[in-house]
């Protein structure tokens, strides 16, 4: 028994090592899934040295919690910090935390306030950046916008290793009766979780 309890409290840092202690403004980066629009954007964005995500979301305090602010296919919306967990769970998905560093945290309070402002937009599946309708990283750029937090960059839709556009992209656009829009300025999750301005915290349980 006394082998079996010393085994357990090993193990126990290693299963704690992955526990978060969030803040206000920290950015919980989803990852990504093995097929249609998921698949299709981590294709396109992601590299081996990095997990893929497909989706992000600004953690905000409310009287009641925390609280996630975030453009999704239903529309930028809040959800409750659980259901937000809930929802990543039932896809077999992980949550990864990012933090801003100084000073650019200082910008933390506007851009809450400013992604508040955004919540009730309709979604942008055509990933191309205007001013009625959002989709997830682009929210979290808007939010932050005024600081001059996030850069824009040359959308890629072209699989980094074979020069591609998977089908995904050539269908969709299509379907809207539009190229793909390559090169067209924007952002995704991928690019945004490797920018200098942010430190990984750590994985959400």
């Amino acid at each position: 028994m006394r082998r079996i309890l010393l085994l357990f409290a090993l193990l126990l840092p290693a299963a704690a090592a992955t526990a978060v202690d969030l803040q206000e403004g920290d950015l919980l980066f989803v990852t990504a899934g093995q097929s249609g629009l998921s698949a299709a954007i981590d294709d396109a964005t992601g590299t081996q040295a990095h997990p893929g995500f497909d989706h992000v979301g600004l953690v905000a305090a409310t009287t009641q919690g925390w609280e996630v602010l975030h453009a999704d296919e239903k529309g930028s919306r809040r959800q409750t910090l659980a259901t937000f967990q809930q929802e990543a769970r039932a896809r077999l998905r992980q949550i990864v935390v990012y933090r801003l560093r100084a000073p650019h945290n200082a910008a933390i309070g506007d851009a809450v306030a400013t992604a508040r402002t955004l919540l009730g937009g309709p979604y942008n599946a055509s990933y191309v950046p205007n001013d009625d309708s959002y989709y997830c990283s682009d929210f979290i750029e808007r939010a932050f916008r005024a600081h001059h937090v996030f850069a824009l960059q040359p959308m890629n839709f072209r699989n980094p290793q074979t020069g591609k556009i998977a089908r995904h992209w050539i269908d969709l656009y299509r379907s809207m009766g539009m190229d793909v829009p390559q090169g067209v300025p924007g952002t995704n999750p991928n690019d945004m979780s490797a920018a200098p301005v942010l430190e990984r915290i750590g994985t959400l349980e």
